[in-house]
């Protein structure tokens, strides 16, 4: 039956370095590094290169004295064996398949605990207590006694110890790229094969969020003009996208609001990579706009209005009347909170601006109320509320607010500006 076999190099002399794993790289192309110190690949590719396993651990040999460093080689069916030999034992160690238990037996348990960051450091004393010294004496531990004394920590340190440990090579992640550049044969300055070539970079860079489970958060596009100068974008989305179609309608419609000022030679597109969005849609809530039709929509808006009149409304930390700012669009779904028990309230719609206003008083009391769209007479008032503000800045503000009711039926919010004396309708109560 064909065996996987794994060789282990540990440095016993010298400085850990990038000899040991480019030495590593020379019989494999997939190496896990498990300490500075150590390494462990596969070699069982290298059976109809080389020949037999004493072959091959005397070609690892001979590179490794080429390159002057001193290391113990150990060769068996699995990392953690091959690791455990060649931290333990000297020179060479060869373990035919079956007998990793015979091998193992005589290291002592310090060994085990040493070896692996997940053992259990506090079962070392009771091994111990129990008159246990090395992985012989652990392995002659019957399974189902340890599994009930000492759980699942106890059960992988025996397994340990006797060489059943499998597993896959812990590599390393390949280091992906979000960034690609592109030389143009002759400068372009039309849209249309512009965006075709954007098109074949994104959907390579949107391919490789996809593959690591990530979506872009800002998109930044750096072209390179015929001219000398550069044209550089930063765009931001409100949410993760990894469709390239709609990341390049985004920039489709940011360049034509602002187009570079000549024909371009090259280009550069970067991508931000971030966790993806992820909702839990439910059955009785009402269906959003996707992400991404939303961030086109929004970008087609921030187009014609001017990308500082689109964002979210936020409050400003002030007791001015009406003062909110657009702030960055937030897109988070409302955590759904308990609403508060039913009770009768008064809406107002406010008028922005407000209505500029004649105001008739009577021993300082409104009588009468004309404006654009209101006038009548006051049949009930109450006020003045006087309110002030910022006076220590340059938007410092005060005023004097009455609510009266016409004889329109209608309840109104006026107002008076003590510096002007100019009165203004500033909403309507529903």
């Amino acid at each position: 039956m064909y065996v996987n076999l794994y060789a282990a190099l540990y440095m016993i002399a010298g400085q850990p370095g990038e000899s040991l794993l480019h030495l590593g790289h020379d019989f494999s192309p997939a190496v896990e590094q498990t300490t500075p110190d150590t390494v462990v690949f596969s070699i069982a590719p290298l059976r109809k290169l080389i020949g037999s396993p004493h072959q091959i651990a005397s070609e690892i040999c001979r590179f490794g004295n080429e390159r002057k460093l001193q290391a113990n080689l150990a060769i068996a069916s699995n990392p953690d064996t091959a690791i455990l030999l060649a931290h333990n034992l000297i020179g060479v160690t060869l373990v035919t398949p079956g007998e990793e238990r015979l091998k193992l037996a005589p290291l002592p348990l310090t060994c085990l605990f040493s070896h692996d960051d997940r053992a259990d450091q506090s079962l070392l004393p009771i091994l111990h207590r129990w008159g246990l010294k090395n992985c012989e004496d652990l392995v002659a531990l019957p399974e189902k006694g340890v599994a009930e004394r000492l759980g699942k920590g106890g059960v992988y340190l025996r397994d340990l110890a006797s060489g059943r440990i499998h597993r896959p090579l812990r590599l390393p992640a390949p280091q992906t790229s979000y960034q690609e550049r592109m030389e143009l044969e002759h400068p372009v300055f039309l849209m249309e094969p512009l965006l075709f070539l954007f098109a074949r970079v994104l959907s390579d860079l949107c391919g490789r969020l996809r593959s690591q489970s990530r979506a872009a958060r800002v998109l930044g596009a750096h072209l390179e003009l015929e001219n000398g100068k550069e044209h550089r974008s930063e765009l931001e989305f409100p949410v993760p996208l990894d469709d390239h179609a709609s990341i390049l309608k985004i920039l489709q419609l940011h360049l034509e609001k602002y187009s570079p000022e000549a024909p371009i030679v090259a280009f550069t597109l970067r991508m931000d990579p971030v966790e993806p969005r992820r909702l839990q849609g439910g059955f009785f809530v009402p269906p959003t706009p996707a992400p991404d039709k939303l961030q086109i929509t929004l970008q087609r808006i921030a187009g014609m209005v001017g990308k500082e009149n689109v964002g979210t409304p936020q409050l400003l930390d002030t007791h001015r009347p009406d003062a909110f700012a657009l702030g960055g669009l937030n897109t988070k779904p409302q955590s759904e909170e308990p609403s508060p028990p039913e009770t009768l309230r008064l809406v107002m719609r406010l008028f922005r601006p407000a209505l500029t206003a004649h105001v008739t008083l009577a021993e300082w009391t409104p009588k009468y109320v004309a404006a654009s769209g209101v006038k009548g007479n006051v049949l009930h008032s109450a006020g003045p509320w006087k309110t002030s503000g910022e006076w220590w800045t340059s938007t410092s503000w005060t005023r004097e607010e009455w609510d009266v009711e016409l004889d329109d039926g209608a309840l109104y919010r006026i107002f008076q500006q003590p510096q002007t004396r100019q009165w203004y309708v500033s909403g309507v109560y529903d």
